[in-house]
């Protein structure tokens, strides 16, 4: 018996590939994975299929010698890329890659092939990686085996010879773009010093080293300089980032040009040349001075190093570097307005005096001072010990250096070492500390004296400087035995209301504390239950029973606990040792005192109505200590005549909250029945509440009585949200 079938084997389909570049481009030597020809191969429905190989046709006149690293990559769409080598024929004109294993695409699935290499030569010359026949592109079918030609349609593909056009592309040469470098700013620079900073700019080399036999720089002078002075600009020097020099060093000609003849070859990538100068003494103080190059006409003998084609550097118009302002050797010696006059307590240690400012701000160079003449006056010098300058943590006169204090005018403070250097552009604060004896009294002061001018030169230079000094006695110090704490009843401390029994944590007032000259830590707070001695209801007075626990709190951090016990309307509570509650010196800070009030009901021990007033008692009571931190002396509690009053918390076994329900619609008052006023009434979680009353208040809008226009008002309790159930 014979039987006729149809056999449907596989089939693929291509276009041009995601990674095709455009259709003619240039890259330079040196260039590195670019890809030169792409495809996408998909799988139709009837199964899955092989692809077994491909066979580029390099077309373009570039020799094989000049690419290297040429693979295949293939990358299922979706999947993980990999790359195989490609194999160049004899002629260099095939480029050959096997996958091995062959890559099995499922039905439907597509895959990227694309070609890539690097460019190592072939100034001018071009790449053009074809596909030539069908039969280069290797596909096969999994269920069958037969081999699969691939169709002639499809974007980018043809039914000729060759079978796919792939972009040309042309091997440049070298090229090199120079721009301003900020890792050089604007900045001051000493005169009559070399190795100072003229600039830096950034060359910025693709495709080859490229070298440069000459470059020009041309140098602006402001500030009302005379023609003729770039002269003065001299030992110019260019310097790779290693700090070597490269080219020069050379001076500057009348014509303001600095003309360097030194070969300099750029590597590949981007890298940063800074020019160092010594100004001349004839450049007036504040010129600016300012580098600038075009590098398209002022560089010349520009030549790829691997090719030694000629190279035209960009831009085509001048770059300038930062400006650079000729300053002589300068500082300016003041003293703060910081601290202010102060009180300040006795046995302090290490206190602040006095702030002096060195500023070197228009200094073309770092300056150093051996020395600095301070100003001194006091009641009693030698309530002053260890007075030593510090810049920030560090302590600049040590030993020997630490003067002997006296009542003359003039103290001369040495510094350690070499002396103290102010660098170039900055202003450095110094501070003036003290420990002041615990017996001490009266005022002292820490000034400058500006008629004992200090030795200052130039760090580098050594040419001496003429400081800018400004006069001053300092300011005023007194001196106390200790310092006070006040305490009052805060503004935020809340208002009166009500809670229920058995709660904890119930804010019931907030004191502020202030502390005035020196820092201030609490260690024990005296309180007392305000409202005690009565007994009746609504208006019930609180006891010890009432409360279970009383807390401070220093924002949300708990820093103390304590209790009432037993009949005792005053309790003393001991903060924590593991915090700080530390008032600053003439600041304030806040403490929050919270509650645990006593359970409601059977054999419970509060009582319903209580009023709790939890406030600091007056005087001695409650047994209140602090100590100030820089004298160590213990402190009492001023200013506090009669006790805080706090409003209080007054506490029921349960209570109600009443809150408005909104209408639903809004319109005029008409005849009939109308809804007046809803609102909705909860009772707290800990019991029920039973209401015997309520009362409510009409306001009209004119004077006619209010009887005359609104009769049978009736209050209606509804059980459902909805308000349709009474």
């Amino acid at each position: 018996m014979t039987i006729n079938t149809t056999l449907t084997i596989g089939a693929v389909t291509n276009q041009t590939g995601a990674y095709k570049t455009v259709a003619t481009t240039t890259e330079e030597i040196g260039k590195t994975g670019f890809i030169f020809s792409s495809i996408r191969v998909s799988a139709t429905s009837a199964e899955k299929v092989y692809i077994d190989s491909i066979r580029w046709n390099q077309v373009g006149s570039i020799g094989s010698s000049d690419l290297t690293n040429v693979m295949t990559v293939l990358e299922p769409v979706g999947g993980t890329k990999k790359d195989y080598p490609a194999v160049v024929s004899a002629d260099g004109k095939y480029y050959t890659t096997r996958f091995d294993p062959a890559i099995l695409l499922d039905k439907g699935a597509s895959a990227e092939i694309y070609v890539k290499g690097d460019i190592l030569g072939g100034t001018d010359r071009t790449i053009k990686f074809n596909i030539y026949r069908t039969s280069d592109l290797a596909v096969r079918g999994e269920t069958y085996g037969y081999g699969i030609t691939p169709p002639t349609s499809g974007t980018g593909f043809t039914s000729t010879n060759p079978w796919y056009f792939a972009s040309q592309v042309t091997v440049g040469k070298g090229s090199l773009n120079v721009e301003n470098s900020t890792t050089v700013t604007s900045q001051n620079v000493a005169v009559n010093l070399a190795g100072q900073p003229l600039g830096a700019f950034l060359a910025d080399v693709r495709g080859e080293p490229v070298s440069v036999a000459k470059m020009v720089f041309n140098i602006s002078v402001g500030g009302g300089v005379a023609a003729g002075t770039a002269v003065d600009v001299t030992q110019v020097s260019i310097y790779d980032a290693n700090g070597k020099i490269v080219a020069g060093p050379v001076d500057g000609a009348a014509a303001y040009t600095l003309t360097f003849t030194d070969t300099v070859t750029f590597p590949v990538g981007k890298n940063i040349y800074t020019l160092k100068a010594k100004y001349g003494t004839d450049i007036p103080n504040n010129a600016a001075l300012q580098a600038s190059t075009t590098p398209s006409t002022d560089w010349s003998t520009v030549r790829g190093v691997t090719t030694g084609e000629t190279v035209t550097p960009t831009p085509t118009s001048a770059i300038s570097l930062s400006t650079m302002t000729a300053k002589t050797a300068a500082l300016t010696i003041s003293v703060s307005s910081d601290p202010p006059a102060q009180t300040v307590v006795a046995g302090a240690q290490k206190f602040t005096f006095a702030r002096y400012l060195l500023d070197a701000g228009a200094s073309g160079e770092d300056v150093r001072l051996p020395s600095i003449p301070l100003d001194f006056s006091g009641t009693r010098a030698a309530d002053l010990t260890s007075c030593q300058l510090h810049d920030g943590a560090t302590a600049l006169n040590t030993g020997s250096n630490i003067p002997s204090q006296s009542n003359s005018s003039t103290t001369l403070i040495t510094f350690d070492g070499a002396g103290f250097t102010v660098p170039k552009g900055t202003v450095k604060t110094l501070e003036m500390k003290c420990n002041i004896a615990s017996g001490a009294t009266g005022v002292f002061q820490w000034g400058y004296d500006d008629s004992a001018s200090p030795t200052v030169t130039g760090l580098v230079s050594g040419q001496s400087v003429s400081p800018t000094e400004n006069d001053s006695t300092g300011q005023r110090m007194t001196i106390a035995s200790s310092g006070s704490l006040a305490v009052a009843l805060d503004s935020s401390s809340p208002s009166y209301t009500i809670t229920a029994g058995g709660r904890t944590n119930v804010t019931t007032s907030v004191f502020r504390f202030t502390a005035t000259n020196e820092a201030i830590k609490l260690t024990d707070l005296g309180l007392q239950l305000t409202n005690g001695g009565a007994s009746s209801v609504p208006n019930a007075s609180s006891s010890p029973q009432d409360v279970t626990k009383v807390t401070l709190w220093d924002g949300a951090t708990k820093v103390g606990e304590s209790v009432f016990v037993g009949r005792s309307y005053y309790a003393s509570t001991t903060l924590f040792t593991t915090t700080d509650f530390t008032v600053p010196k003439d600041g304030t800070k806040m403490l929050t005192v919270k509650v645990d009030v006593a359970a409601q009901g059977t054999s419970q021990s509060g009582v319903p109505g209580t009023l709790v007033q939890v406030d600091v008692p007056a005087g001695s009571q409650g047994g209140s200590l602090a100590t100030g931190v820089a004298s160590g002396q213990r402190v009492r509690i001023d200013s506090l005549t009669t006790a805080t009053a706090s409003a209080g918390v007054r506490a029921y076994k349960s209570y109600p909250t009443m809150e408005q329900v909104p209408f639903t619609s809004t319109g005029a008052l008409t005849a009939g029945r109308k809804d007046l006023l809803r609102f909705k009434i909860s009772a707290a979680p800990e019991g029920d509440v039973g209401i015997a009353k309520l009362t409510a208040r009409i306001a009209t809008s004119s004077a006619t009585a209010q009887l005359d226009m609104i009769d049978n008002v009736n209050v209606y309790v509804f059980t459902d949200l909805a308000l349709t159930t009474p």
